[in-house]
């Protein structure tokens, strides 16, 4: 494995002189210069903040979290903006291969089973992340927390690398996803299909999943958004059984005071109740066993 991850890195590295890795296609030569990427980095990830983590679904738990600063999208709502379009920002610090494997060494000892990279979005950050991965000589089983604007080149330099795919399928139709979230207009939606198939092809490791995907139900959204990616995922879910799971988060609270929100009026709200019960019923529906609600599986009805 460490051999791979380093020829991976490599490539990576490679691929940063015309980045394309994810799917906005920027074109940037990042190992000169950050100026005109979408991202805003060069060569280097940068690490804002890490904890061993049992928030996330219990079957990824207790997990090594590592925040990587820089992200392909821009969402209006999004907790992390200022670690989004300022990466180097204070409290971030660049990430040090040798630091990294000391530190995933700790965070095994105190109990960690995997590890979970998310930002912003990792993809952005692939070659740095492949190379500190590459200095661990035993690396946690890597769940890739992503947006899905993942390009091929990206997911061939994931493949056999990552043990988990956690996607966020946050939108049902181009629209929302362009005003809400800056989805490039140019790129198919919903391009996170494409990632959810190929992890798939992904034998489970450890006796995790290949495939979480993560939706929020937002205010004013089960109609647009929500049913449609219901209806995307239960198809995927027909074909995989048990080899994917469908996490629904019904706990979006509206930003207060927060301007960017200007744009998308109706996340100024909270969800109702009546929302969730529509959203929970039509998902434990169309999706069975493979649902969980906020990271843990549905009861029975």
């Amino acid at each position: 494995m460490r051999q791979l991850l380093s020829d991976r890195a490599a490539l990576a590295h490679q691929a940063l002189i015309s980045c394309r890795l994810c799917s906005r296609d920027c074109g940037v030569n990042r190992l000169q210069s950050r100026s005109g990427a979408f991202c805003r980095l060069d060569e280097k990830a940068w690490i804002y903040k890490e904890l061993l983590s049992v928030g996330e679904e219990a079957v990824l738990n207790p997990t090594w979290l590592v925040d990587v600063g820089g992200c392909s999208l821009r969402c209006l709502y999004c907790s992390e903006w200022s670690q989004v379009v300022q990466p180097r920002g204070g409290p971030a610090v660049e990430l040090e291969p040798q630091w990294f494997a000391g530190r995933m060494a700790k965070r095994q000892a105190q109990g960690a089973r995997t590890l979970t990279l998310v930002g912003g979005e990792p993809t952005v950050n692939l070659p740095a992340l492949l190379q500190a991965l590459a200095c661990c000589p035993a690396p946690l089983p890597v769940v890739w927390n992503s947006n899905g604007l993942v390009s091929p080149q990206a997911r061939a330099l994931l493949h056999g690398v990552v043990a988990v795919w956690s996607l966020d399928a946050k939108f049902g139709n181009p629209a929302c996803a362009q005003r809400i979230s800056g989805w490039p207009a140019d790129v198919t939606h919903p391009d996170w299909l494409a990632t959810a198939r190929l992890a798939l092809q992904t034998p489970p490791q450890a006796g995790l999943p290949p495939l979480v995907v993560r939706h929020l139900l937002m205010p004013g959204h089960l109609e647009c958004c929500t049913k449609p990616v219901l209806r995307h995922l239960a198809g995927l879910a027909a074909e995989a059984g048990q080899l994917m799971f469908v996490n629904l988060m019904t706990w979006y609270a509206a930003p207060r005071q927060h301007p960017r929100l200007c744009q998308a009026p109706e996340l100024h709200e909270d969800v109702r109740e009546q929302q969730v019960r529509e959203a929970v019923d039509v998902a434990r529906r169309w999706l069975g066993p493979q649902l969980w609600v906020n990271g843990r599986p549905l009861p029975p009805a």
